[in-house]
């Protein structure tokens, strides 16, 4: 049952993702944090001949540079040397379905709960297929918890599976959230 709906995803990003964005907005720039990141696997699973297994826990971190796409709304990646253009999806994180179910995968109401947000169409996201290192072709979604995090989705293909990594993607500068100041913090709960 993923396989189609996976099928049928990829051709949803690939209409979606043919061309570039339209310009960054004031508000888009204010909710969308840039600079580096560090990346860590948070979840995911491996579906062969409609079975998943869970993949095991990676505790490895990486770190990713992101920055805006001059004159758009995409977002440029650079990791292990590689760069990565993302997209901007119009009708965000709603443009994008995924199925957590049986799985470790972050719900679309999770999201919501995490990025404060009221539909996942207010969920700022970006995907592309992309060739990620040592991987191959794969999509790579990736959406706006809060102006200094995100998370994402990196499908891959190979030998006839489906691989789902669901990933987050954290700053690590600036003041952290104390209890001395969590009243004090714009951001959702999750980050205090």
């Amino acid at each position: 049952m993923f396989r189609p709906l996976l099928a049928l995803l990829a051709l949803v990003l690939l209409v979606h993702t043919t061309g570039h964005s339209p310009t960054w907005s004031e508000t888009h720039r204010n909710d969308v944090a840039t600079g580096t990141f560090k990346i860590v696997n948070t979840g995911g699973f491996v579906e062969e001949d409609g079975i998943r297994r869970a993949l095991a826990t990676d505790t490895a971190m990486g770190t990713v540079k992101m920055s805006p796409v001059p004159g758009t709304g995409d977002l440029l990646l650079e990791i292990s040397g590689s760069r990565m253009e993302l997209f901007a999806m119009e009708k965000g994180l709603s443009e994008f379905f995924w199925d957590p179910k049986d799985t470790n995968l972050l719900h679309g109401s999770d999201i919501l709960d995490l990025s404060a947000k009221n539909s996942l169409e207010d969920v700022s996201a970006w995907a592309a297929r992309i060739e990620w290192p040592n991987l191959g072709k794969v999509t790579l979604v990736l959406f706006n918890y809060d102006p200094a995090s995100y998370g994402g989705f990196l499908i891959s293909n190979p030998s006839k599976k489906t691989v789902v990594r669901q990933m987050e993607f954290h700053q690590l500068h600036g003041p952290r959230h104390r209890a001395n100041n969590l009243f004090k913090s714009p951001r959702p709960e999750h980050r205090r």
